[in-house]
């Protein structure tokens, strides 16, 4: 792939992940295993990489915003961290074909789980009350957070697109944060538990630096639009956008299992 194809790269799923909540990931991995010869071990690492440019790049702006829930970011994270490393042991000793299969049932599953998913009246009064939820905050069961953070963990190391496509609507429907702050909190946490597992990875010699490199130029741009435009947005379009994107990469990776 020829280096401004990289770059443009960098910039659309970095843009549309950074709007989402879950980093460039989604896009980014399934093009790296149609377009390179390379291994799951090695596209998960090196997405997880290009996840870790993307969250780190958007999250000044996210934080300027006002908009991220830090204890609840935190939390995630620090039960994120173990799982991390679970799942980067996980994928170097997964056949390609359970690789692939497992990929595309997430992704189809979850994409029509938020296709068909109504706002409720609470998600729907969340929306129009980012400030106050700000200050007093959703109701959270700290272990339920940490228990959840170490699914994340796994998950995002394993795939390397990040765990933020199914932290947010967890954030959505499970604790009743508005579309706006669990974006914006999943990109926070994200930033931490993905450098954790990126360690194994890089320590494994797995990371394709030159592709990371190249597309990272697109992507510290493309952070800073999508933090730009989410903030803009309507929480309906994000959610339309997160349930579009799931459903295609998941067919798409149907048509990659060997």
């Amino acid at each position: 792939m020829i280096i401004s194809a990289l770059i443009l790269l960098g910039f659309i799923t970095s843009t549309y992940g950074t709007i989402i909540g879950a980093g460039g990931g989604f896009l980014f991995v399934p093009v790296l295993l149609m377009f390179y010869d390379i291994s799951p071990a090695v596209a998960s690492a090196t997405g997880l990489a290009v996840v870790f440019l993307n969250a780190a790049a958007g999250l000044p702006i996210l934080l300027k915003q006002q908009r991220v829930f830090l204890w609840a970011g935190a939390i995630l994270a620090l039960g994120a961290f173990p799982g991390t490393f679970i799942g980067a042991g996980l994928v170097k000793y997964s056949s390609d074909t359970v690789f692939y299969s497992l990929f595309a049932i997430l992704l189809i599953g979850l994409g029509i789980f938020l296709s068909l998913k109504k706002p409720s009246r609470t998600e729907k009064a969340a929306a129009t009350n980012e400030q106050q939820e700000k200050q007093v905050g959703p109701t959270i069961n700290l272990w339920n957070l940490l228990g959840i953070g170490g699914l994340l963990g796994i998950v995002s190391s394993f795939f390397g697109i990040g765990g933020g496509w199914l932290l947010v609507p967890i954030l959505i429907y499970g604790f009743r944060f508005s579309i706006k702050t669990a974006t914006a909190t999943s990109i926070f946490s994200l930033a931490l538990y993905s450098l954790v597992g990126l360690l194994p990875s890089i320590a494994d010699g797995l990371v394709q630096w030159p592709i990371v490199i190249w597309s990272g130029i697109g992507v510290l741009v493309g952070a800073q639009a999508g933090a730009i435009l989410s903030k803009k947005m309507k929480g309906v379009s994000i959610n339309r956008l997160l349930s579009g994107l799931v459903i295609v990469m998941g067919i798409s990776m149907i048509f990659q299992i060997p």
